[in-house]
């Protein structure tokens, strides 16, 4: 019997992904996306266009076993959007996919832990501690996804993804192939987990296949810190340049996150500065090291796509896309 899943945000970064990645393992997708919305969708993916309200997510999840819910915003003109968006939809999500007797799968964020130095990875048991309104809002849809009576659900919590479609990363592989590699004051010490979206898909539909799962909150990555100096020089080496760091110094930094709150709070999301004070909070810190092994032991998931790879295959589709 082939099983069927909805996927809210479909065409997303992440969201693409998944509808892919679940259409080849075999599912019936359904990409729930907004009325009007310009955008497609992967092709054998059959779309449903609903807003995220009550009576129009049943409908748009009927005949589904698990809904997968990725919709959101990740910047804000005003830290109320975050709430409407990111905590009272998934609200409404939860309560349809309860409405169903579906599963959720209600994809997070690492920043809903907070930020964990490399000598001591943050745990899904560690308490936790966002330092961004969106990453707040996040870990406030959790509550609201753990508190849905009678729901049946999987958290994940993806560290930094990146991979083909991804716009967070573009700038800095638009500056890399130019030659230029801006290096923050903490660039040797700053640490990250980057993730492929791939490996994030092949995460999604595990936990979606998988009743160990249910009821558990996950970090999803590679398993490998990599500082931020490492990553500029995995970037020079995609982009086939030479590494020589530019060294932004604080003041500038300060200044450039300036210009991408004012722009935020304009349009929404920082486009032509690529930072903003949020942003800068996070790069501020000590860094998003988090254990990966609650995952590999609930779902014998690891990720399959180094950095090297990854990287090098992101150039390579931005370059092909005129990106």
């Amino acid at each position: 019997m082939t099983r069927r899943v909805a996927v809210t945000g479909a065409t997303g970064f992440i969201g693409w992904h998944v509808c892919e990645r679940f259409r080849d393992a075999g599912w019936a997708v359904r990409a729930v996306v907004r009325p009007g919305g310009r955008s497609g969708v992967p092709v054998g993916i059959e779309p449903a266009a609903a807003p995220l309200e009550s009576a129009a997510l049943t409908d748009a999840f009927r005949d589904v076993d698990t809904i997968v819910h990725l919709a959101g915003i990740t910047q804000a003109r005003r830290a109320v959007d975050f709430q409407r968006v990111n905590v009272d939809q998934t609200r409404t999500v939860a309560e349809a996919t309860r409405a169903r007797g579906a599963r959720l799968v209600y994809v997070s964020s690492q920043t809903a832990g907070g930020p964990a130095p490399a000598a001591r990875p943050r745990t899904e048991t560690d308490i936790p501690a966002p330092i961004t309104p969106y990453a707040a809002s996040k870990l406030s849809g959790e509550h609201v996804v753990r508190q849905t009576n009678g729901l049946s659900w999987t958290i994940l919590r993806p560290t930094a993804v990146y991979g083909p479609r991804d716009r967070r990363l573009l700038p800095l592989f638009r500056l890399a192939r130019l030659g230029v590699f801006p290096r923050l004051p903490n660039a040797a010490s700053f640490v990250l987990d980057l993730v492929h979206v791939q490996d994030v898909a092949r995460a999604i539909e595990l936990a979606a296949s998988s009743s160990v799962a249910e009821g558990e909150t996950l970090f999803i990555g590679s398993g490998t810190q990599t500082t931020a100096e490492s990553m500029l020089r995995e970037l020079a080496r995609a982009c086939d340049r030479r590494y020589r760091p530019l060294r932004v110094p604080s003041a500038l930094v300060w200044l450039t996150a300036l210009v991408g709150t004012v722009e935020t709070r304009f349009r929404g999301r920082v486009v032509l500065a690529g930072l903003d004070f949020a942003r800068l909070t996070e790069a501020r810190s000590a860094g998003f090291a988090c254990s990966v092994e609650r995952a590999q032991r609930c779902l014998g998931f690891r990720a399959q796509i180094g950095l090297t790879e990854g990287f090098q295959t992101t150039a390579d589709w931005y370059r092909a896309n005129r990106w």
